[in-house]
């Protein structure tokens, strides 16, 4: 079973603050870090030209084949498998690199809503990223951190656009649902306690998150704290009655009528299970 320090956390490190583009032969430079599991804490945009890329997220094992793109989120437990050695391309970035407008922050909630390749076949695609490597390495002057923003929005807007039920910027009321569960799923747990915090009534934030990310309000919250529960008995040391604890359970017999409903299984069943795999 791993424990804590198993999780390697990779920061941000480029020279550019904020934002570095290069080939994915990087992730065989350095095969014992990009093979293990591995929490970033920043945002991993890959596409693929040709060949597959096979990688496991969130416990979902994924694959890109040519054309193909997909981002990988900060906080996401990821690890890559190099049996194969496709061509393609990595955008690495921190969040603030973007800023925080609310058309930026719309493009990086869309993107945490579905864990599934995206097709970005063509022509614009090769010529962004190669417009963005170029511009990188070029010596720094007033113009290169717009195109190079610009480029990233484009390449994030191609993928949003691609996935059913994206939060877009008319659906304001869900993009500040999500930045808020994100935020306190840990200790807020009732769609009454988003209510008060947006401000809003329950119709239409069930319409509103219904419509983004086909769930209602109360399961997206659930699904969140599944996600967390599931991260932490896989990779963390913390028993079970401490990961439930972290999360707003008063009592272990609620976790685990919590968990055993939502994943099909107990926590220490599917504890033993990824310790088997």
């Amino acid at each position: 079973m791993m424990n804590d320090e198993a999780i390697k956390r990779y920061a941000f490190n480029a020279p550019l603050a904020g934002i570095e583009a290069k080939s994915l032969d990087f992730l065989w430079q350095k095969p014992e870090k990009t093979t293990k599991i591995h929490r970033a804490d920043f945002y991993h945009f890959i596409w693929i030209e040709s060949g597959t890329l096979l990688l496991n997220v969130d416990f979902e094992t994924l694959s890109l084949n040519a054309g193909e793109a997909f981002l990988i989120s900060a906080g996401q437990i990821c690890s890559f498998s190099l049996d194969s050695h496709p061509q393609g391309y990595s955008v690495l970035f921190v969040p603030e690199f973007l800023g925080e407008a609310a058309t930026d922050i719309s493009l990086l909630r869309a993107n945490l809503l579905k864990n599934e390749a995206v097709p970005l076949h063509g022509l614009l695609i090769a010529g962004l990223l190669h417009q963005l490597m170029s511009e990188l390495s070029s010596p720094p002057d007033e113009y290169q951190a717009v195109i190079t923003r610009s480029c990233l929005r484009i390449l994030l807007a191609e993928v949003a656009r691609r996935i059913p039920h994206s939060v877009t910027t008319q659906n304001k009321i869900c993009q500040r649902f999500i930045n808020e569960v994100e935020q306190n799923f840990r200790t807020l747990h009732s769609v009454n306690h988003y209510l008060s915090l947006l401000a809003i009534h329950e119709k239409p934030l069930a319409q509103a998150v219904k419509q983004a990310t086909g769930l209602s309000p109360k399961a997206y919250i659930d699904r969140r704290r599944i996600l967390e529960a599931k991260r932490m008995l896989a990779y963390s040391s913390l028993s079970v009655k401490e990961i439930g604890f972290s999360l707003g359970f008063d009592e272990p017999t609620n976790f685990n009528k919590f968990f055993r409903k939502h994943a099909d299984c107990s926590p220490n069943e599917f504890k033993v299970l990824q310790s088997k795999g």
